[in-house]
Protein backbone atom coordinates (compact mmCIF):
# COMPACT_ATOMS: atom_id res chain seq x y z
CA UNK A 1 0.00 0.00 0.00
CA UNK A 2 2.82 2.40 0.92
CA UNK A 3 4.51 1.59 -2.40
CA UNK A 4 1.49 2.58 -4.45
CA UNK A 5 0.97 5.69 -2.35
CA UNK A 6 4.58 6.69 -2.88
CA UNK A 7 4.29 5.97 -6.59
CA UNK A 8 1.14 8.05 -6.86
CA UNK A 9 2.79 11.03 -5.10
CA UNK A 10 5.79 10.85 -7.43
CA UNK A 11 3.50 10.58 -10.44
CA UNK A 12 1.51 13.62 -9.30
CA UNK A 13 4.72 15.62 -8.84
CA UNK A 14 5.91 14.55 -12.28
CA UNK A 15 2.61 15.59 -13.86
CA UNK A 16 2.76 18.95 -12.08
CA UNK A 17 6.33 19.48 -13.31
CA UNK A 18 5.36 18.53 -16.86
CA UNK A 19 2.36 20.86 -16.70
CA UNK A 20 4.57 23.70 -15.47
CA UNK A 21 7.04 23.09 -18.28
CA UNK A 22 4.23 23.17 -20.85
CA UNK A 23 2.86 26.37 -19.33
CA UNK A 24 6.33 27.94 -19.36
CA UNK A 25 6.83 26.87 -22.98
CA UNK A 26 3.46 28.36 -23.96
CA UNK A 27 4.30 31.66 -22.24
CA UNK A 28 7.69 31.81 -23.95
CA UNK A 29 6.11 31.20 -27.34
CA UNK A 30 3.43 33.83 -26.64
CA UNK A 31 6.18 36.31 -25.80
CA UNK A 32 8.08 35.35 -28.96
CA UNK A 33 4.96 35.97 -31.10
CA UNK A 34 4.27 39.27 -29.32
CA UNK A 35 7.80 40.45 -30.13
CA UNK A 36 7.31 39.50 -33.79
CA UNK A 37 4.07 41.50 -33.86
CA UNK A 38 5.81 44.54 -32.35
CA UNK A 39 8.73 44.32 -34.79
CA UNK A 40 6.35 44.27 -37.78
CA UNK A 41 4.30 47.17 -36.44
CA UNK A 42 7.43 49.32 -36.00
CA UNK A 43 8.96 48.73 -39.44
CA UNK A 44 9.83 51.90 -41.35
CA UNK A 45 11.63 50.56 -44.42
CA UNK A 46 10.00 47.22 -45.11
CA UNK A 47 12.14 46.38 -48.17
CA UNK A 48 15.31 46.47 -46.04
CA UNK A 49 13.95 45.29 -42.69
CA UNK A 50 11.68 42.43 -43.79
CA UNK A 51 14.46 40.05 -44.97
CA UNK A 52 16.27 40.52 -41.65
CA UNK A 53 13.02 39.96 -39.77
CA UNK A 54 12.33 36.69 -41.60
CA UNK A 55 15.92 35.56 -41.09
CA UNK A 56 15.53 36.13 -37.35
CA UNK A 57 12.20 34.28 -37.39
CA UNK A 58 13.72 31.25 -39.09
CA UNK A 59 16.65 31.19 -36.67
CA UNK A 60 14.49 31.37 -33.55
CA UNK A 61 11.68 28.94 -34.42
CA UNK A 62 13.95 25.86 -33.97
CA UNK A 63 14.41 26.98 -30.34
CA UNK A 64 10.74 26.15 -29.76
CA UNK A 65 10.09 23.31 -32.19
CA UNK A 66 12.21 20.58 -33.84
CA UNK A 67 11.73 22.02 -37.32
CA UNK A 68 14.24 21.55 -40.11
CA UNK A 69 14.98 23.43 -43.34
CA UNK A 70 12.56 26.28 -42.67
CA UNK A 71 11.61 28.43 -45.64
CA UNK A 72 9.24 31.15 -44.45
CA UNK A 73 8.26 34.05 -46.72
CA UNK A 74 5.78 36.91 -46.86
CA UNK A 75 4.31 37.94 -50.21
CA UNK A 76 2.88 41.42 -50.84
CA UNK A 77 0.48 41.52 -53.81
CA UNK A 78 -0.87 44.71 -55.42
CA UNK A 79 -3.63 43.59 -57.83
CA UNK A 80 -4.25 47.11 -59.18
CA UNK A 81 -0.69 47.57 -60.43
CA UNK A 82 -0.12 43.82 -60.95
CA UNK A 83 2.98 43.84 -58.73
CA UNK A 84 4.06 41.05 -56.42
CA UNK A 85 7.00 41.23 -53.97
CA UNK A 86 8.34 38.12 -52.22
CA UNK A 87 10.25 38.73 -48.99
CA UNK A 88 12.46 35.94 -47.65
CA UNK A 89 15.55 35.56 -45.47
CA UNK A 90 18.78 36.88 -46.94
CA UNK A 91 20.51 33.57 -46.21
CA UNK A 92 18.25 31.66 -48.60
CA UNK A 93 17.50 31.79 -52.29
CA UNK A 94 14.44 30.80 -54.27
CA UNK A 95 14.41 29.22 -57.71
CA UNK A 96 13.43 31.63 -60.46
CA UNK A 97 10.77 29.25 -61.80
CA UNK A 98 9.19 29.09 -58.32
CA UNK A 99 9.24 32.90 -58.00
CA UNK A 100 7.50 33.37 -61.35
CA UNK A 101 4.89 30.71 -60.53
CA UNK A 102 4.21 32.21 -57.09
CA UNK A 103 3.83 35.72 -58.49
CA UNK A 104 1.54 34.61 -61.28
CA UNK A 105 -0.63 32.42 -59.03
CA UNK A 106 -1.03 34.88 -56.16
CA UNK A 107 -1.69 37.86 -58.43
CA UNK A 108 -4.47 35.95 -60.20
CA UNK A 109 -5.80 34.73 -56.88
CA UNK A 110 -5.57 38.27 -55.49
CA UNK A 111 -7.79 39.54 -58.30
CA UNK A 112 -10.31 36.86 -57.37
CA UNK A 113 -10.16 37.72 -53.68
CA UNK A 114 -11.30 41.29 -54.32
CA UNK A 115 -14.55 39.92 -55.68
CA UNK A 116 -14.95 37.00 -53.28
CA UNK A 117 -15.67 36.80 -49.56
CA UNK A 118 -12.83 38.67 -47.87
CA UNK A 119 -13.32 36.76 -44.59
CA UNK A 120 -13.14 33.32 -46.15
CA UNK A 121 -9.87 31.57 -45.23
CA UNK A 122 -7.87 30.51 -48.24
CA UNK A 123 -4.83 28.28 -48.38
CA UNK A 124 -3.36 27.03 -51.63
CA UNK A 125 -0.39 24.95 -52.72
CA UNK A 126 2.13 26.41 -55.16
CA UNK A 127 4.94 24.15 -56.31
CA UNK A 128 6.72 23.12 -53.08
CA UNK A 129 5.14 25.90 -51.00
CA UNK A 130 1.98 26.38 -48.98
CA UNK A 131 0.39 29.84 -49.18
CA UNK A 132 -2.23 31.30 -46.85
CA UNK A 133 -3.85 34.71 -47.11
CA UNK A 134 -3.02 36.63 -43.93
CA UNK A 135 -4.38 40.09 -44.61
CA UNK A 136 -6.29 42.15 -47.17
CA UNK A 137 -5.99 45.92 -47.33
CA UNK A 138 -7.36 48.66 -49.52
CA UNK A 139 -4.94 47.92 -52.37
CA UNK A 140 -2.80 45.10 -51.02
CA UNK A 141 -3.02 41.42 -50.10
CA UNK A 142 -0.39 39.79 -47.90
CA UNK A 143 0.26 36.04 -48.00
CA UNK A 144 2.23 33.77 -45.70
CA UNK A 145 4.34 31.32 -47.70
CA UNK A 146 6.32 28.32 -46.41
CA UNK A 147 7.23 24.73 -47.18
CA UNK A 148 4.56 22.10 -46.29
CA UNK A 149 7.17 20.26 -44.18
CA UNK A 150 7.33 23.27 -41.88
CA UNK A 151 3.58 23.40 -41.16
CA UNK A 152 3.51 19.63 -40.61
CA UNK A 153 6.19 19.91 -37.91
CA UNK A 154 4.61 22.89 -36.16
CA UNK A 155 1.51 22.23 -33.96
CA UNK A 156 -1.71 23.69 -35.40
CA UNK A 157 -2.35 25.88 -32.33
CA UNK A 158 1.17 27.31 -32.54
CA UNK A 159 0.82 27.86 -36.29
CA UNK A 160 -2.47 29.69 -35.73
CA UNK A 161 -0.93 31.89 -33.03
CA UNK A 162 2.04 32.70 -35.25
CA UNK A 163 -0.25 33.66 -38.13
CA UNK A 164 -2.38 35.83 -35.85
CA UNK A 165 0.69 37.67 -34.55
CA UNK A 166 1.97 38.35 -38.06
CA UNK A 167 -1.48 39.46 -39.19
CA UNK A 168 -1.92 41.88 -36.27
CA UNK A 169 1.57 43.32 -36.69
CA UNK A 170 1.04 43.83 -40.44
CA UNK A 171 -2.38 45.36 -39.79
CA UNK A 172 -0.84 47.98 -37.49
CA UNK A 173 1.90 48.60 -40.06
CA UNK A 174 -0.70 49.13 -42.80
CA UNK A 175 -2.69 51.53 -40.61
CA UNK A 176 0.45 53.56 -39.92
CA UNK A 177 1.30 53.62 -43.63
CA UNK A 178 -2.20 54.84 -44.49
CA UNK A 179 -2.00 57.50 -41.79
CA UNK A 180 1.37 58.71 -43.08
CA UNK A 181 0.04 58.67 -46.63
CA UNK A 182 -2.98 60.76 -45.62
CA UNK A 183 -0.71 63.37 -44.03
CA UNK A 184 1.46 63.54 -47.17
CA UNK A 185 -1.62 63.77 -49.38
CA UNK A 186 -2.97 66.74 -47.48
CA UNK A 187 0.37 68.54 -47.64
CA UNK A 188 0.63 67.95 -51.39
CA UNK A 189 -2.94 69.07 -51.96
CA UNK A 190 -2.16 72.31 -50.17
CA UNK A 191 0.99 72.82 -52.26
CA UNK A 192 -0.90 72.12 -55.51
CA UNK A 193 -3.72 74.46 -54.50
CA UNK A 194 -1.26 77.21 -53.60
CA UNK A 195 0.56 76.81 -56.92
CA UNK A 196 -2.70 76.91 -58.83
CA UNK A 197 -4.35 79.80 -56.98
CA UNK A 198 -1.42 82.17 -56.73
CA UNK A 199 1.82 81.48 -58.58
CA UNK A 200 0.25 79.97 -61.70
CA UNK A 201 -2.14 82.89 -62.11
CA UNK A 202 0.62 85.46 -61.71
CA UNK A 203 2.87 83.64 -64.16
CA UNK A 204 -0.04 83.33 -66.57
CA UNK A 205 -0.46 87.11 -66.51
CA UNK A 206 3.31 87.69 -66.96
CA UNK A 207 3.38 85.19 -69.81
CA UNK A 208 0.62 87.06 -71.63
CA UNK A 209 2.17 90.50 -71.11
CA UNK A 210 5.70 89.39 -72.04
CA UNK A 211 4.37 87.85 -75.25
CA UNK A 212 2.55 91.09 -76.10
CA UNK A 213 5.70 93.10 -75.36
CA UNK A 214 7.79 90.89 -77.61
CA UNK A 215 5.24 91.20 -80.42
CA UNK A 216 5.32 95.01 -80.16
CA UNK A 217 9.12 94.98 -80.31
CA UNK A 218 8.95 92.85 -83.48
CA UNK A 219 6.41 95.16 -85.14
CA UNK A 220 8.04 98.46 -84.17
CA UNK A 221 11.53 99.09 -85.56
CA UNK A 222 12.33 101.71 -82.91
CA UNK A 223 12.35 98.88 -80.34
CA UNK A 224 14.68 96.68 -82.39
CA UNK A 225 17.40 96.98 -79.76
CA UNK A 226 15.06 95.40 -77.21
CA UNK A 227 14.09 92.49 -79.45
CA UNK A 228 16.57 89.97 -78.02
CA UNK A 229 15.68 90.91 -74.46
CA UNK A 230 11.94 90.74 -75.08
CA UNK A 231 12.34 87.38 -76.82
CA UNK A 232 14.28 85.96 -73.90
CA UNK A 233 11.80 87.40 -71.41
CA UNK A 234 8.85 85.91 -73.29
CA UNK A 235 10.56 82.52 -73.53
CA UNK A 236 11.47 82.39 -69.85
CA UNK A 237 8.04 83.44 -68.60
CA UNK A 238 6.37 80.97 -70.96
CA UNK A 239 8.64 78.20 -69.73
CA UNK A 240 8.14 79.19 -66.08
CA UNK A 241 4.37 79.06 -66.57
CA UNK A 242 4.59 75.71 -68.33
CA UNK A 243 6.82 74.27 -65.59
CA UNK A 244 4.43 75.47 -62.90
CA UNK A 245 1.48 73.85 -64.66
CA UNK A 246 3.46 70.61 -64.89
CA UNK A 247 4.38 70.83 -61.21
CA UNK A 248 0.69 71.18 -60.37
CA UNK A 249 -0.10 68.12 -62.46
CA UNK A 250 2.77 66.17 -60.90
CA UNK A 251 1.64 67.19 -57.40
CA UNK A 252 -1.86 65.98 -58.16
CA UNK A 253 -0.46 62.73 -59.47
CA UNK A 254 1.61 62.39 -56.32
CA UNK A 255 -1.32 62.77 -53.95
CA UNK A 256 -3.57 60.63 -56.12
CA UNK A 257 -1.05 57.77 -56.19
CA UNK A 258 2.14 57.67 -54.12
CA UNK A 259 3.39 54.44 -55.65
CA UNK A 260 6.24 55.29 -58.05
CA UNK A 261 5.32 52.68 -60.66
CA UNK A 262 1.70 53.80 -60.81
CA UNK A 263 2.63 57.50 -60.89
CA UNK A 264 5.06 56.82 -63.75
CA UNK A 265 2.38 55.02 -65.74
CA UNK A 266 0.02 57.97 -65.27
CA UNK A 267 2.72 60.41 -66.44
CA UNK A 268 3.25 58.36 -69.60
CA UNK A 269 -0.50 58.14 -70.22
CA UNK A 270 -0.75 61.91 -69.86
CA UNK A 271 1.80 62.52 -72.63
CA UNK A 272 0.25 59.83 -74.82
CA UNK A 273 -2.97 61.84 -74.77
CA UNK A 274 -1.09 65.00 -75.75
CA UNK A 275 0.60 63.61 -78.85
CA UNK A 276 0.58 60.91 -81.49
CA UNK A 277 3.88 59.48 -80.21
CA UNK A 278 3.86 55.84 -79.10
CA UNK A 279 5.37 55.58 -75.60
CA UNK A 280 6.77 52.22 -74.47
CA UNK A 281 7.50 51.44 -70.81
CA UNK A 282 10.09 48.71 -70.20
CA UNK A 283 10.14 48.32 -66.42
CA UNK A 284 12.61 45.64 -65.35
CA UNK A 285 12.52 46.54 -61.65
CA UNK A 286 10.32 44.46 -59.33
CA UNK A 287 10.69 46.94 -56.49
CA UNK A 288 12.08 50.48 -56.40
CA UNK A 289 14.68 51.08 -53.71
CA UNK A 290 14.47 54.87 -53.72
CA UNK A 291 13.45 57.40 -51.10
CA UNK A 292 10.39 59.64 -51.42
CA UNK A 293 12.65 62.61 -52.23
CA UNK A 294 14.42 60.66 -54.97
CA UNK A 295 11.12 59.40 -56.40
CA UNK A 296 9.72 62.94 -56.77
CA UNK A 297 12.85 64.24 -58.52
CA UNK A 298 12.96 61.20 -60.81
CA UNK A 299 9.34 61.80 -61.83
CA UNK A 300 10.10 65.45 -62.61
CA UNK A 301 13.15 64.52 -64.71
CA UNK A 302 11.16 61.92 -66.65
CA UNK A 303 8.31 64.40 -67.17
CA UNK A 304 10.69 67.01 -68.57
CA UNK A 305 12.30 64.44 -70.88
CA UNK A 306 8.92 63.34 -72.24
CA UNK A 307 7.85 66.96 -72.58
CA UNK A 308 10.95 67.68 -74.68
CA UNK A 309 10.20 64.66 -76.87
CA UNK A 310 6.63 65.84 -77.47
CA UNK A 311 7.60 69.45 -78.18
CA UNK A 312 10.85 69.14 -80.12
CA UNK A 313 11.75 65.64 -81.30
CA UNK A 314 9.25 64.98 -84.14
CA UNK A 315 9.52 61.35 -83.02
CA UNK A 316 7.07 58.54 -83.64
CA UNK A 317 8.25 56.19 -80.87
CA UNK A 318 9.73 56.82 -77.40
CA UNK A 319 10.85 54.28 -74.81
CA UNK A 320 11.36 54.52 -71.05
CA UNK A 321 13.48 51.67 -69.68
CA UNK A 322 14.16 51.14 -65.97
CA UNK A 323 16.62 48.54 -64.66
CA UNK A 324 19.16 47.80 -61.99
CA UNK A 325 22.77 47.45 -63.10
CA UNK A 326 25.09 44.80 -61.70
CA UNK A 327 26.71 47.58 -59.65
CA UNK A 328 23.41 48.12 -57.81
CA UNK A 329 22.70 51.43 -59.54
CA UNK A 330 19.26 52.32 -60.80
CA UNK A 331 19.40 53.23 -64.50
CA UNK A 332 16.65 55.06 -66.35
CA UNK A 333 17.05 55.36 -70.11
CA UNK A 334 14.66 57.52 -72.17
CA UNK A 335 15.08 57.28 -75.95
CA UNK A 336 13.22 58.45 -79.04
CA UNK A 337 13.57 58.06 -82.81
CA UNK A 338 13.28 61.78 -83.56
CA UNK A 339 15.61 64.30 -85.12
CA UNK A 340 18.05 64.33 -82.19
CA UNK A 341 19.40 66.95 -79.86
CA UNK A 342 22.26 69.30 -80.71
CA UNK A 343 23.73 70.36 -77.37
CA UNK A 344 26.01 72.86 -79.11
CA UNK A 345 23.06 74.78 -80.53
CA UNK A 346 21.42 76.80 -77.76
CA UNK A 347 17.63 76.91 -77.87
CA UNK A 348 15.48 79.54 -76.23
CA UNK A 349 14.36 76.96 -73.67
CA UNK A 350 17.65 75.12 -73.19
CA UNK A 351 17.61 76.06 -69.51
CA UNK A 352 15.19 73.14 -69.12
CA UNK A 353 18.13 70.78 -69.53
CA UNK A 354 20.00 72.65 -66.81
CA UNK A 355 17.03 72.26 -64.48
CA UNK A 356 17.05 68.53 -65.16
CA UNK A 357 20.75 68.39 -64.27
CA UNK A 358 20.11 70.34 -61.07
CA UNK A 359 17.35 67.93 -60.09
CA UNK A 360 19.68 64.99 -60.69
CA UNK A 361 22.40 66.59 -58.58
CA UNK A 362 19.96 67.07 -55.67
CA UNK A 363 19.59 63.30 -55.32
CA UNK A 364 23.17 62.38 -56.20
CA UNK A 365 22.30 61.07 -59.65
CA UNK A 366 24.33 61.24 -62.87
CA UNK A 367 22.47 62.61 -65.90
CA UNK A 368 23.74 62.61 -69.49
CA UNK A 369 22.37 63.40 -72.96
CA UNK A 370 23.47 61.66 -76.11
CA UNK A 371 22.48 60.26 -79.48
CA UNK A 372 20.18 57.29 -79.89
CA UNK A 373 21.47 55.33 -82.85
CA UNK A 374 20.51 55.23 -85.63
CA UNK A 375 18.55 58.42 -84.84
CA UNK A 376 17.02 60.31 -81.99
CA UNK A 377 18.06 61.27 -78.48
CA UNK A 378 19.00 59.26 -75.40
CA UNK A 379 18.61 60.65 -71.88
CA UNK A 380 20.48 58.45 -69.40
CA UNK A 381 20.18 58.72 -65.63
CA UNK A 382 22.07 56.63 -63.07
CA UNK A 383 21.33 56.67 -59.36
CA UNK A 384 22.83 54.78 -56.45
CA UNK A 385 19.52 53.56 -55.02
CA UNK A 386 21.09 52.69 -51.68
CA UNK A 387 22.37 56.22 -51.06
Amino acid sequence: MKFWQHWFEKRTQFNDLESMQQTLFACQFDLFCARLELQLAQMENISEQMPLFLEQLQQQLPLFFPVQAIMYCLVFCYPFTQECFIYHAQTQKMMRCDIELIQQTLLNDSSYMHQADQDAPQEITISSYQAKLLLTGQDILIWRLHTPLFSAELPSDSMRLLDQSLEQGLQIWLQQQHKLRSILLEERKEVAAELHDSIAQILGFLRLKSAQLHQQCKENTQYAALLDTSSELASYTHYAYQQTRELITASRLAYQELDFSSALKKVIQEFEHQSSISFELDNRIPQFKVTAKQAVQLLYIIRESLSNIVRHSHASVAQIRLEYLSSGELQICITDDGRGLDLNQKRSDSFGLEIMRERAERIGAELSFGANLPQGTCVLLKLDSYS
